[in-house]
């Protein structure tokens, strides 16, 4: 890894300064009501901070931030700098760190304006292109209803791909369907279950009611219809039979709409089709919309009623009729009995319900819907004597309470399988398999011990290598894999990773693709924004910081390259004039003639201060600079000169020059030009901005 640490930090005035809080009471007024800001300290601070896992997480959750980057078309790639916890070209530092340092969520949001920090943070090299879309990668599973796609079924599916239905057959269309929008380079991760054998839908297999026989069995389902004192009437899309229990039935476990799946045999009573029992299940409920009802008159019920009797004759059983009808009631209670004008045949309740019962009035009219089930016959003659129907409403008073809505969602047929995924690609115009990257399978995971079907942490650095040894021992030097895998975070979500790794001839090495980066922001008038020029401010306090560390450098420099004689006591040299003892330039003659009068044929006053001048502004401060700031350099894409500015004190003792004596507050400013190179652009010893240096 390679770092890049451009600015150290420095300690304003040598003295420990508290974190100023914010002089304005907004953001509290929206987020703490009630709160007030306490008075805010004029000191500004100077501190070092180093960007965690979670700044990284909210910068690219940051409103703002979220905004900008799709204003740019770069939603996906923000998102993966929270995720990978690295700034990428895309989505630089300098564009995306002042609106999450604004924010309450920074740790220093609150400092006032002035005070600078030294961000330290994770920056991509120029991550390979495929490392940027795989680590953007959408993450899916197949869901329910796109398995029922594939096995062309609502009921008759299983949740699995299998070696007549495969993956790969069926994964572009779905992937096209899910992401109508992608892109040419978006890649999805797409998890799914695979299965050696084909599910055996025989044993779940849903008969239609129309098609069921007398004597077999059946497994079907349908809707609770009508309910009767020893069974209820349980339609489907094919039509209606008789669910008969008898006298164990209870009605009141049963409501209008439920849906039971019922595996029972096909039976008959009277030429009416009937099931028994052998097991049921309520799967589901809905407030259940009748069809339209037949309407019938005397002429009508006549020939429905043949219908029943021939089935009856045949010893087959017809299914039930959903029917609507005027007939008047001749009698009540446990034999419900009414007419019909024009029928030739009385027509009866069957097995009413309580509730049923009490809906009806001897000698009056009634308006009744139900289902015509079956029609009992004279034993002796075989005459039709009564009609049976198991009733819905009368007059418009439903007989059975409706069920809530509570919709059937179909099982799947159980088939052993495991989890699978593929890294899939869009072109533009289809998905296929992503070819040119290895993608971690479950077996992979269970291979290196993880039961999770993922990695954490600093598993990849570790595990990848041995991976990809097992997985290619025939590679040669310098081969290079992509390998995609799945990484659960501190956050306790998983996201897709990429990672590029070298084949050296002996092991693979992963490239972590990342430099550590250092970079001053500022906050101005409210608000952070980068900032790489650097003030060094030298208050002229006895071996305070950052006094002592600058000129201490200073001298070391001195002593090293121009000779000791310019040394006194090894913290001052009268070269240039610096002290790390004062911290403060001594420009006071008669202390150079004292300390250092051999290294200065000509003591006058007036020959060596402007030459030590001359050797402060452009020998030691370059050389202390470069010596401290190693790693300054122009910025790729900063316009702006960068400056450092030392705000220091210069000494004249009692001995005046150039109409300054005793202490006097200077400044002296260089531009960046290279690499640790420094052009002198200001001083207040030459009269203000320099030119043509």
């Amino acid at each position: 890894m390679k770092y890049n640490n451009i600015f150290k930090s420095m300690i304003i005035g040598g003295a420990v300064v508290a974190l100023a809080g914010c002089s304005e009471n907004s953001w509290n007024e929206d987020y703490l009501d009630g709160f007030e800001v306490p008075p805010v300290s004029s000191n500004v601070e100077t501190l070092d901070y180093t960007l965690t896992a979670d700044d990284y997480k909210n910068v690219a959750a940051n409103p703002a931030n979220v905004a900008l980057a799709k204003s740019k078309g770069l939603s996906k790639q923000l998102s993966a700098v929270g995720s990978n916890g690295y700034f990428t070209d895309e989505i630089p530092a300098k564009d995306y760190l002042p609106a999450y340092m604004d924010s309450i969520l920074f740790p220093y949001f609150a400092l006032n304006d002035g005070s600078a920090i030294n961000l330290t943070y994770k920056q991509s090299q120029a991550v390979p292109e495929l490392i940027t879309q795989v680590d953007a990668a959408e993450m899916a599973t197949v869901s329910d209803d796109e398995y029922k796609e594939v096995w062309g079924s609502t009921s008759a599916y299983a949740k699995a791909f299998t070696p007549e239905r495969p993956a790969s057959s069926y994964l572009p269309r779905l992937l096209s369907q899910r992401f109508p929008e992608a892109v040419s380079g978006d890649y999805v991760l797409i998890s799914y279950n695979e299965a050696e054998v084909e599910p055996d839908f025989e044993n779940g297999v849903i008969t239609p009611i129309k098609d069921v026989k007398i004597g077999e069995t059946y497994n079907v389902q349908g809707f609770v219809t009508a309910i009767c004192a020893q069974g209820y009437i349980l339609s489907d899309d094919s039509g209606s039979l008789l669910v008969y229990v008898g006298r164990d039935f209870v009605a009141d476990n049963y409501k209008i709409g439920q849906m039971i799946a019922l595996n029972g045999t096909g039976s008959k009573y009277n030429g009416g089709l009937q099931m028994s029992i052998i097991s049921e299940n309520v799967v589901g409920s809905e407030i259940y919309g009748y069809p339209a009802p037949i309407e019938l008159d005397g002429a009508a019920m006549n020939t429905y009623r043949d219908e029943f009797v021939a089935a009856n004759k045949e010893g087959k059983g017809k299914m039930g009729i959903y029917v609507k009808f005027t007939a008047n009631v001749i009698s009540t209670g446990n034999y419900t009995n009414f007419v019909v004008e024009g029928a030739e045949t009385k027509c009866s309740a069957y097995q009413p319900t309580e509730a049923t019962k009490a809906l009806f009035t001897k000698g009056e009219d009634a308006v009744i819907t139900g289902y015509m089930m079956s029609v009992n016959l004279d034993r002796n003659t075989g005459e039709p004597t009564y009609l049976n129907f198991i009733i819905t409403s009368v007059n418009g008073t439903a007989t059975a309470p409706m069920a809530e809505d509570n919709p059937y969602v179909p099982a799947p047929t159980p088939v052993e399988s495991v989890p699978a995924n593929s890294l899939y690609t869009y072109n533009g115009s289809a998905w296929s398999l992503a070819s040119n990257v290895v993608t971690l399978t479950n077996d992979d995971y269970i291979a290196m011990g993880q039961k999770y079907g993922n990695l954490s942490g600093t598993l990849p650095e570790t595990l990848l290598p041995v991976f990809l040894k097992n997985k290619f021992p025939y590679a040669l030097a310098d081969d290079v894999k992509y390998v995609a895998y799945k990484y659960y975070g501190s956050d306790k979500s998983a996201t897709v990773r990429c990672k590029e790794l070298t084949y050296n001839g002996s092991e693979w090495v992963m490239n972590t693709n990342v430099d550590v980066v250092t970079e001053q922001y500022v906050k101005t008038k409210g608000s952070w924004m980068f900032n790489p020029n650097v003030t060094i401010s030298i208050p002229n306090v006895r071996q305070s910081e950052p006094g002592l560390t600058f000129y201490q450098t200073t001298v070391d420099w001195v002593k090293a390259n121009e000779g000791e004689g310019y040394i006194d006591r090894g913290n001052s040299e009268f070269f240039s004039g610096c002290s790390a003892y004062y911290c403060n330039v001594n420009h006071d003659i008669s202390q150079v003639e004292k300390y250092a009068s051999s290294m200065w044929p000509d003591m006058t006053q007036s020959v060596v201060i402007p030459k030590m001048r001359e050797n402060f502004l452009y020998v030691t401060m370059p050389a202390t600079l470069k010596a401290l700031y190693p790693e300054a350099n122009l910025i790729d894409g900063y316009t702006q000169p960068i400056v450092y500015e030392i705000d220091y004190v210069t000494y004249y003792g009692s001995s005046a020059y150039d109409g300054q004596s005793g202490n006097v507050n200077d400044t002296v400013r260089y531009e960046v030009t290279g690499k640790a190179d420094f052009k002198l652009i200001y001083s207040t010893w030459l009269g203000g901005e320099v030119k043509g240096e």
